[in-house]
């Protein structure tokens, strides 16, 4: 086999296994659970939140909202609003 051929075999090869090994995008959390919730789980991520850019955004998935948002509620303790105590 040439080595064209080689290369335009494996060009066609390594296309069509290439969604195979692509990992599915984290659907956003507002399509998860919905626009009203999200804007509250971004809310309180914003509130507790030390990061100087959060993922404190309801396109990002509703799971890493709530890591941000535990995280922050550990960090602020004592002075934790009382919602934190569902994220404990």
């Amino acid at each position: 086999m040439s080595p064209i051929r080689r290369r335009l075999r494996l060009a066609v090869l390594l296309t069509a296994f290439a969604g195979v090994a692509t990992p599915a995008m984290a659907e956003s959390c507002s399509a998860e659970i919905g626009r009203k919730e999200a804007a509250r789980l971004v809310e309180r991520c914003l509130e507790v939140s030390p990061a100087t850019r959060p993922p404190c955004n309801a396109t990002n998935a509703c799971s890493l909202i709530e890591s941000e948002v535990v995280r922050g509620c550990r960090i602020v303790a004592e002075d934790a609003p009382g919602w934190c105590a569902e994220y404990r």
